[in-house]
């Protein structure tokens, strides 16, 4: 497993732990901002074809890094999910420990894998760089994302990321039974 994966794990644990979850509504916001992030990150794990050539359409086209942007998404739905407006200063631990920790995770990885891609790639991922962003979309940028032909079922199985859908179940499992039973 990853480093930043298993540091992520252990941020999401500590800060679940942390948070006092207690309110429905934004459980299902939370939620839902969960679901988005999660089908970016199943959609770009059909597109990627991993170290064997530079993936530049479907979400690829759109950023660079379409599955840390879902993960993004994946993150700030836990957060308004965790969020408890009778317990302001916690909720503001809990997002202040958890964005800092997502960006200095991210941008550490981000800078890595983008080396990594500059050398093997050269001059191919220098325009594509120039054209897209990493993790924001440019404005008319998401056409891109619905080209039909970047995504492949055999890719995605390949790529596994049926697993991240398991653990945002799990996760949301744990933060419902919290506010059900005020744990």
């Amino acid at each position: 497993m990853k480093k930043r994966i298993l540091v992520s794990q252990l941020i999401a644990v500590a800060v679940i732990i942390l948070a006092k979850p207690a309110s429905w509504k934004l459980f299902t916001a939370g939620f839902s901002v969960m679901a988005l992030g999660q089908l970016i990150r199943l959609l770009a794990s059909s597109a990627i074809v991993k170290s064997r050539t530079l993936t530049v359409s479907g979400p690829y086209a759109v950023v660079r890094n379409p599955l840390y942007l879902g993960t993004a998404f994946m993150v700030l739905g836990l957060l308004i999910s965790l969020s408890n407006r009778q317990a302001p200063l916690r909720t503001a631990l809990v997002w202040l420990v958890t964005t800092v920790s997502f960006t200095l995770i991210y941008r550490v990885q981000i800078k890595a894998e983008e080396e990594f891609l500059l050398s093997s790639y050269g001059p191919e991922f220098e325009r594509y760089r120039e054209r897209v962003n990493a993790v924001i979309p440019r404005p008319g940028a998401l056409s891109g994302f619905f080209e039909c032909g970047a995504y492949s079922w055999e890719i995605f199985r390949k790529n596994k990321e049926w697993r991240g859908l398991l653990g945002m179940l799990a996760l949301a499992a744990v933060v419902a039974a919290r506010i059900k039973y005020g744990f």
